[in-house]
């Protein structure tokens, strides 16, 4: 027995869990400071603390991590934002985390080589992978330079710096935490071409699962990220801890302790910008690294960034369960219909609580629901035996409808409690009146469990909850048993008076969704939804339907607190005295502890300052601090960040304002001299953006704040900030310069339009050129005229002068046209003042001949006199734009009596204009999307997406006006809508 107990002790003592679950992590790259955070959370526990069993991988020459894990050979990744476009294009995957919010991505040259700007790279041999390219980053810094892919020669990356020392390459694809070391260290010296000085900060080391890994396991997925950001954060806390974790156990590459060191600070600047949340992703982020690719022409198909996101997706579903909601129409319900405030029908509705849970399933799992509507609870059930209910939103698990059902997870728990007349005592102990009678609704599930835990309780059941308070008022009845909110509902909602929730029993009702059990994919759909919805969602239901007033035993309570006030008074006595005793001894400790607390003051004071130095860095932020006495005399004190985004030596204290106009842009030091003058004058808030021209020939941009205040000894002391707001410029200009390609490309699109016009309306002019030319010609061949008879010599003159006129007005015909075109076509940067009705009659006037060659019936219904101040031109481009989508819409349809009505009016102080065609519409799954860049409904060949976006910018920018569609019986009416702003008198 004793060697049994033994085994025992030693099975438990030495037994691994069995539920620890082996995953592995495909890094990008080969061991460095760059997955420290990996490193970090499986040396310190992390992961096994998550029930994770992590396998590191490292890189192998040739591999394609996004494949290893799409393809199942690894279950998580390192990725970069490539993976964007590989999952618009069908390889699906999920993004779990950006561990740096800026690519580290760079692109090395010597500085002895003719490579001085970007421009320079037309032509040169560049040495990369095919991943250094395909980021986002790189590629959107090359063609905001109009440098193109195809402008490079591309060498395959060797991995070896000596390519690029010995000149065998041009341009070196590397990281800013790695190869700029070793160069430094050799000292050779370089130029970096980095993504982020030309605003393109987009996310990198993005750690990543796929979307069917993550629909079949949630719960690993979830404690991986969480364990990993966790390490990340611990790595990026403890970086000599770190350091020394990969020398002992990663360090393939033989890596030096500095330069992991130096790897370490510029890797935690990338993951930390503005302060950003370690592993942040950002839905708009996404999109706009999605869109550089679509400018740059690498993908044309549309992004849903939510599912590619962890935070927004939908993680709890299966593949089948997916397909399940997608095609399943409606899931039919049956519920109880008097039984307010959990739910009752009302005129073919339903209603109350359950309704608002309902609509919740139904917000998070896409499921459609539709009521079966029934007089009785018996009724509901009864129907759902037959299969003719899918579900019932609302139910009590009991053994009879166990039977019956598959109960989901319950989603809201309610305790029963006794109601009773307001003269009653308030019921501390339900023992003490079980020899009393209660009413309870014989409908309701608790029943057996009231009987089953009170064996002597006496239940007299009654068919509603009004004969229930009926059986207390007459006294029949001690108290009336049922769930807290249909208690309190009722004595709300029909105003009685004289009753009181005067005590709860132990026992609750837990509400759950009952589901036919021979769905077993319709029951795991919605009770994996129950539990993903909230606590507060469906408190926040409860509050809207019900609150409840609790009768406290005030007698009881009120004793109590006497008692409670005495004898903290008596404590109080005695603290007293104790207290008086204990002081000088405590004074005497004080003083011990401040004398070594004035030891740690100045410690303390080089933390704080170490922290605040920390905080400026991270926000780009630096100070100063201006100070001058009544002699005038200055002293000027400047933080480290200063110096650093100014890019001045730290040691230089003497003579820094000075060195700081070294640094001030040329055509910027009057105002920023004056702007400071400005500071040291008056006391109110100043505020300056200037350029910062540095040694090297970049561009900084940077905002100044200050403000001064004055001493009764007549000092002057100024405080400044200064922020390096480059990025920011950087990325708006760059934000302006994508509008303006996308309005160009708009109109070289809409050129190809216009050019069909001028043909259509060219041909008659020309026919009737060449009919009169034949006339001329075939009367000299004939020889109609006898040129050697002075009459007829006569006539032929007058008959080759009127042919001659008519061809002079066909050709001044043509010169119209071609006149009308070009006027559209001029830029005009002045706006003028016009009548909209005069705007619209030109556009019909231009599409006119090819609506009516497409036999579109077009009508006018103009109304709108005032004149307003428009950009002309391009208003009649939107009226264009919406034109010719009707009638490409009209020629994909088979509509036979194809119309559009052009209508304007105005109201006190809006001018509206409308289109509608009666082509069909717009299907309602894309009508919110019509305005979005790039979306279009056009085969990929004809339509590039930017017609109704370019409209919608014309609209709202220029005109500060709105533009919007709706679909009408027939087909789709467009709503332009402008503000009445008259011309000044």
């Amino acid at each position: 027995m004793r060697y049994i107990l033994l085994l025992l002790i030693s099975s438990l003592l030495f037994s691994q869990p069995n539920d620890v679950q082996k995953v592995s992590l495909q890094l990008a790259w080969l061991h460095q400071f760059q997955f420290a955070g990996y490193y970090m959370a499986k040396e310190k526990g992390f992961y096994e603390e998550a029930g994770l069993d992590v396998e590191l991988k490292e890189y192998r020459s040739g591999m394609n991590v996004f494949d290893e894990v799409v393809e199942g050979r690894a279950n998580f990744g390192v990725g970069r934002s490539s993976m964007i476009r590989y999952d618009s294009s069908g390889k699906k995957v999920v993004m779990l985390a950006a561990i740096f919010q800026s690519s580290p991505n760079i692109l090395l040259a010597l500085e002895d080589s003719n490579i001085k700007r970007v421009e320079d790279f037309k032509n040169k041999f560049i040495m990369k992978t095919k991943e250094a390219i395909d980021n986002a980053s790189i590629a959107a810094m090359l063609k905001s330079h109009d440098i193109g892919l195809d402008d490079l020669h591309y060498v395959e990356h060797s991995f070896n710096l000596n390519d690029l020392i010995d000149k065998n390459v041009d341009l070196y694809a590397a990281y800013i935490s790695n190869e700029p070391y070793t160069l430094q260290k050799r000292g050779i010296k370089y130029r970096v071409f980095s993504p982020a000085d030309d605003g393109f900060n987009f996310y990198s080391d993005i750690l990543f699962t796929s979307r069917k890994y993550l629909e079949n396991h949630h719960e690993i997925v979830k404690n991986f990220r969480e364990a990993s950001l966790k390490g990340w954060e611990y790595a990026f806390s403890h970086i000599e801890e770190s350091i020394d974790v990969i020398l002992q156990k990663y360090n393939t590459q033989n890596k030096t302790r500095e330069a992991l060191l130096y790897e370490a600070k510029k890797l935690k600047k990338l993951a930390y910008i503005d302060n950003t949340k370690i592993g942040e992703i950002t839905l708009n982020q996404i999109q706009r690294t999605y869109d550089v690719y679509k400018i740059l022409g690498l993908t044309q198909e549309t992004l849903n960034a939510k599912n590619l996101v962890y935070d927004s997706y939908k993680t709890y579903f299966t593949e089948d369960e997916h397909e399940y909601i997608k095609k399943k129409k409606a899931v039919r319900f049956c519920t109880q219909p008097n039984a307010l405030p959990y739910s009752a029908i009302d005129n073919g509705r339903f209603i109350g609580i359950g309704f608002g849970v309902l609509n919740m399933v139904k917000r998070d799992s896409g499921l459609n629901f539709e009521l079966v509507e029934t007089k009785t609870l018996h009724e509901s059930l009864e129907k759902a035996k037959k299969r003719e209910c899918d579900i019932m939103p609302m139910m009590e698990a009991t053994d009879s409808r166990k039977k019956l059902f598959k109960l989901t997870s319950y989603y809201y728990e309610e305790p029963l409690v006794i109601t009773t007349k307001k003269e009653e005592n308030y019921i501390l102990n339900i023992e003490s009146v079980l020899d009393k009678t209660f009413a309870v609704k014989s409908s309701t599930s608790f029943i057996e469990k009231l009987k089953k835990h009170y064996p002597k309780i006496n239940l007299k059941e009654v068919e509603s909850i009004q004969e229930g308070f009926d059986c207390v008022e007459r006294g029949e009845c001690f108290g009336y048993i049922d769930v807290l909110m249909s208690s309190a509902y009722y004595i709300q909602h029909h105003n009685i008076v004289g009753f009181k929730i005067a005590g709860q029993l132990d026992e609750s009702v837990k509400v759950r969704m009952a589901i036919r059990d021979d769905d077993e994919l319709l029951f795991s759909i919605i009770d994996k939804t129950i539990k993903n919805i909230s606590k507060k969602d469906i408190q926040n239901i409860i509050n809207s339907w019900i609150s409840v007033n609790y009768t406290k035993p005030l007698d009881i309570w009120y004793f109590k607190e006497i008692m409670i006030i005495v004898f903290l008074f008596i404590l109080f006595l005695l603290y007293r005295e104790y207290f008086l005793k204990k002081k000088n001894r405590e004074l005497e400790r004080l003083q011990k502890e401040l004398i070594e607390l004035n030891k740690t003051l100045e410690q303390k004071v080089y933390e704080a300052t170490k922290d605040l130095q920390k905080a400026q860095e991270i926000a780009k932020l630096g100070s100063w601090v201006c100070q001058e006495n009544r002699e005038g005399k200055r002293k000027l004190r400047w933080s480290k960040e200063t110096y650093d985004i100014c890019e001045i030596e730290y040691s230089l204290q003497e003579g820094i304002n000075a060195r700081f106009f070294t640094k001030v842009h040329p055509e910027d030091v009057e105002k920023v001299k004056e702007f400071y003058a400005k500071s040291l004058r008056n006391s109110h808030k100043n505020f300056i953006r200037h350029r910062l021209l540095m040694d090297d020939g970049r561009v900084k941009y940077v905002d100044e704040h200050s403000e001064t205040f004055y001493d009764e000894d007549g000092t002057r002391t100024s405080y400044g900030t200064i922020q390096d707001v480059t990025q920011e410029v950087l990325l708006k200009q760059e934000m302006m310069k994508k509008d303006a390609f996308i309005i160009h490309q708009s109109r070289l699109a809409q050129m190809g339009e216009m050019m069909s016009m001028i043909a259509h309306q060219w041909k008659q002019p020309l026919s009737a050129i060449g009919a009169t030319q034949m006339t001329i010609s075939t009367a000299i061949e004939l020889e109609k005229y006898d040129l050697s008879d002075e009459k007829q010599r006569k006539d032929f003159l007058n008959f080759l002068k009127t042919r001659l006129d008519k061809i002079a007005l066909y050709v001044q015909s043509l010169s119209d046209i071609i006149r009308d075109f070009r006027d559209f076509y001029k830029p005009k940067k002045e706006s003028a003042y016009l009548s909209i009705d005069s705007i619209i009659k030109k556009a019909n006037e231009l599409l006119g001949d090819t609506l009516e060659a497409s036999k579109i019936e077009v009508e006018l219904d103009l109304n709108s006199s005032s004149t307003i101040k428009v950009h002309e031109n391009e208003l009649i481009q939107v009226i264009l734009n919406i034109l010719n989508n009707a009638k490409e819409q009209f020629q994909n349809s088979t509509i036979l009596d194809a119309k559009i009505k052009i209508s304007s009016y105005e109201s006190d102080r809006e001018i509206f204009v409308t289109i509608e065609d009666n082509g069909g519409g717009v299907d309602e799954e894309i009508i919110d999307k019509i305005f979005d860049p790039y979306f279009s409904t056009k085969l990929e060949k004809h339509g590039t997406g930017l017609g109704l976006y370019m409209s919608k910018i014309i609209i709202s920018e220029y005109h500060s006006g709105d533009i919007s569609v709706v679909n009408t019986k027939n087909g789709a009416k467009f709503i332009i809508k402008l503000k009445k702003v008259t011309k000044d008198i």
